[in-house]
This record gives structure tokens, sequence and C-alpha cells, in this order.
């Protein structure tokens, strides 16, 4: 069912790649039966022919395909890993998970992995401006779909590397007036200007203290000229609630302020471009509701409502500025700060080691004011009931993380970089529980299960050989506390081959 389902996830695409590269190959066609005319007329020499001929392609390559108007771009990379840890506590992605303990068979053993699956296909349509309007439409497809521990029936390592499941990595289009933009899909979140402050490490997706999720949004937003130099940036989102029994999406807003009059490179990703980027500063605020049920099985309509909320710094600094645009001998630093109580999700796989927020012996929805605490649908890491006071409350989460790359006198085509990153609870060393819930996985939440800190040193170089081929190479050093005290270390070598295409 899983082929089948991968097979009619990506013939639709195919079909609009063949639609599309037909009409083109027509229209190529027609137009060089044109210069041919001339050719044959004796209007053009054969070199003035050949000229054209090559000059059409290269314009056509750099504005990608066209039919009835519209502009698409056929992209994306193949990346192959080889990654190696020292324990067993991740997979490709580390994120924002705790390193096995070394007490425990996956703390104690080292592993060593290969994998294409963060591979991705992406297509760029663009319409041509009509009244003053712009619109954008942009998709992307990669291989890290939620996928079964290996050991499940019929789940194998082969399985799980050569037969990976597609998902949308983002999928959104993007409307530009004069006077307002608009974006409606699944993006970054806007919570912190995800993504414009991210770190390009070697690592798949990302490491501690990085934010770093994509969801269903609608945002506004417009960058407003202040001088020739400097920009101003207001932003409004409405995105996913942070639960699936939510009355109310998450809300978020912020301001971001660019000089350019000072830019560096800088690249957010693996894969991504080089690109000049101006200094600039952000600050935005994240608000939501979490809610659980407090009536127990007398009054199953009785809602405990939390608060969940977020606040956000970012700066990119140009410490050696382009000149004259320029991409050698350039460096540029990033910093983050991050505060809020409820926001774990904005960090890729950030659990806190707290499954379901209750706790309790009971499986059925019986309240968490009684005897038996009841199940509340909200996601790990979120909110939970404290075992200090008996009441649901939001987990606190505090994060900073400082980055600098440096690129080479070579033009931007080799990079190193390094920083640190760390983030912490300062409260979720207080929802322990005592009372295996089979709902919960059968997990015991004690101090030797949740962690309250993971932290992250690391070091990477890039090379690009063409533009299409890139290796990365990278050391990455991940540290967690658990609220007992234990502490844990993993530590990564990957080495990453991409075709950029």
């Amino acid at each position: 069912m899983k082929c089948v389902a991968r097979i009619c996830l990506l013939v639709p695409i195919i079909l609009l790649v063949m639609q599309i590269t037909s009409g083109v190959a027509w229209s190529e066609e027609k137009e060089n039966r044109a210069l041919r005319l001339l050719l044959e007329k004796g209007v053009i020499s054969q070199e003035e022919y050949d000229k054209a001929v090559v000059e059409e392609r290269a314009e056509k390559k750099a504005n990608g395909l066209s039919r009835d108007g519209l502009s698409v771009k056929l992209g994306g990379f193949a990346e192959i890993d080889f990654i190696g840890d020292n324990t067993r506590s991740f997979e490709e992605i580390i994120g924002n998970r705790p390193v096995l303990r070394s007490n425990t068979l996956g703390g104690a053993n080292s592993l060593f992995q290969t994998s294409p699956r963060n591979s991705r296909i992406t297509i760029d349509v663009q319409a041509p401006e009509r009244n003053g309007i712009k619109t954008r439409f942009y998709g992307a497809m990669d291989f890290l779909g939620n996928e079964p521990a290996v050991g499940t029936p019929g789940v194998s390592n082969l399985t799980l590397r050569t037969s990976p499941d597609a998902r949308i990595f983002q999928m959104y289009f993007l409307l530009e007036s004069p006077a307002v933009d608009v974006k409606i899909g699944q993006d970054w979140s806007r919570f912190g200007f995800m993504s414009e402050y991210s770190r390009g490490q070697v690592s798949v997706a990302a490491t501690p203290a990085n934010m770093f999720n994509r969801w269903i949004q609608a945002s506004v937003s417009k960058r407003l000229r202040l001088t020739d130099s400097l920009s101003l940036t207001p932003m409004f989102s409405i995105e996913r609630p942070p639960q699936p029994d939510a009355n109310l999406p998450s809300f978020v807003a912020g301001v971001q302020v660019a000089y350019h009059g000072l830019q560096a490179p800088y690249i957010g990703s693996s894969s991504g471009e080089v690109a000049l980027k101006p200094m600039s500063f952000q600050i935005s605020g994240v608000g939501r509701r979490l809610e659980a049920n407090s009536g127990g099985q007398t009054n199953v309509s009785t809602q405990t409502y939390v608060t969940g909320w977020g606040m956000s710094s970012s700066l990119f600094l140009p410490v050696l500025p382009s000149r004259d645009g320029g991409m050698g001998n350039t460096a540029h630093v990033v910093m983050e700060g991050v505060t809020g109580a409820g926001i774990a999700d904005m960090f890729n796989g950030l659990s806190w080691g707290i499954c379901n927020p209750v706790c309790g012996n009971s499986t059925s929805n019986s309240g968490f004011g009684g005897p038996a605490f009841g199940q509340t649908n909200i996601d790990a890491g979120l909110a939970a009931v404290s075992s200090q006071t008996g009441k649901v409350e939001a987990i606190r989460t505090t994060s900073m993380m400082v980055h600098a790359t440096y690129y080479f006198p070579d033009e931007g085509k080799t990079w190193i970089g390094g920083g640190y990153g760390t983030i912490y609870s300062s409260n979720a060393s207080e929802m322990t529980c005592s009372v295996s819930a089979s709902f919960c996985g059968g997990a015991i939440r004690t101090t030797s299960s949740i962690y309250i800190r993971d932290s992250t040193y690391y070091g990477y170089v890039f090379h690009d050989f063409t533009p299409e081929i890139r290796m990365g190479l990278e050391t990455n050093w991940v540290r967690t506390i658990y609220a007992d005290g234990a502490q844990a270390e993993n530590r990564r070598i990957q080495l990453s081959f991409l075709y950029r295409f």
C-alpha cells in the first residue's frame, strides 16, 4: 500500500512535467523554425544562427520552463549522507532529542548510517504580473516522512533506507501586491522569522536550540523601504493550533529591521544557494491556548485552559562584510534567543521526555482533578500535569544559539562554520508521574527519563566543486542533562554529497 501511495503522489508531478515539457519543446521548435527561415533566406549567417540558439537556450534555462505565461522551474537536490555516531540516540535528524543514557543499550553502542532520504524535488511556478499583483506557487517534497521503527513487523533497515516515505516539505502560494504580501500554505513558522536565521549545517534538519518546523499558516507582511538602505518588515500570521483538540489557532506577530548597506553571504541550509544578506534584527511573539478536560466522566465538557506564549529575537551581523558584491573573504555571525511556555513544537523533536500530558492509571477521559488523571490530547512536550501542583501547566522553554561562518577568498566556493546552542526547561522536572499509564506507552515519567537541557557544539566545512556538486563535512557534539543530574553525550561525524539542480 505504501508503494501505491508513493506512486499516486508522484504521478501528478510526472504528468505535469510531461505536459509542460511537451509544450516547451513545441515552442522551441516554433522559435527555432523562425531562425532557420532567416538562415535559409540569407538574412543571418550560420554563426549568427548558432549564437542566437545558444542565447535562447541559456535564457530559457535561467528563466525556467514557460507555458501559457507561467514560468515553471523544476529543481531540488540529491543528497547522500554517511553518518557515524558513538551512540544509537539518533537517526539522520538530531533535532532536540535526548542522547540516550550510557547505561542503556542504545547509549553504550555506536551506529553508522548511510541514507539518501534528505533528497528533495521542488517546483516553482510564477505567473506574469497582473494588475500590479505577482503570484507564485512553491512546492517541495522530500523523503523524510514519518517512518515506523526498525523491528516493526515488515520493516527492516533495508526498507527504511531504500523505500522511504515521501512527504510534503513545503507547499504554499504567495501573492505580492503594492499594499501587502499574503502567504497561504505550509511553510516555516513566522515565529522568529524562522529559516531566515537558521544554521546552515551539514546535519539533516536542525540541531539543539535552532527553531526549525513547518506547518499550515496564513500570513500577511510587507517590506517597507524607509530609506535607500533601511527597510522595515511587519508581519502577522495565523498558524496551526498546538494540539488536535483545539478551538483556536496560534497567533504570531513580529517585525524585522534590515540595513542593506552592510551585507555578507548567508546560507540557511546545506543545500541552499550562497547569497548576500543584509544586516538584520527581528523580534516576534506567539500566543496560543492549550486545553485539557478537567471534569472527568461526570462533566466531559469542562475544560481547563493553559496559555502558551513565546518571544524571540535574532540578529544577523556581517563581521567581514562583502565589498562590491563579492563573496570571498567575508564572514557573518547569527545570534538567537527564545523564551516561552508551550512552544516545544517550534523546535524539531523537542519533548523533554514527557509523553502524554496527563498522569494516572486510567485510559478513560476521567479528568485530572480526581484520584485518576485522564487523557488530554496535547502533543508531547507542550504541557503536562505538574506533580507539585496537580494542575496542567505549560512547559517552559528557553534557548540561545550563536553561529559564525567564514567564506574563503574563492568567491564563495568554500566556507567553514561553527557554533554553540543550548535549550533548557525550568519546570520540565516537575512533570513526573509515578503511575504507569497504558495510554502513555506504558512509560513512567521520572527524573531519570525527563531531560531538562540539550546543548551542542559543532564545526563544519563546505566546498562547491561545481555549481551542482557540493560536499560537506561536519563534527557535532551533543550533551543531554537529565532531571536527576545524569549526563549523556553523543559525538557525530557526517560526510554528505549533494547534487543540486
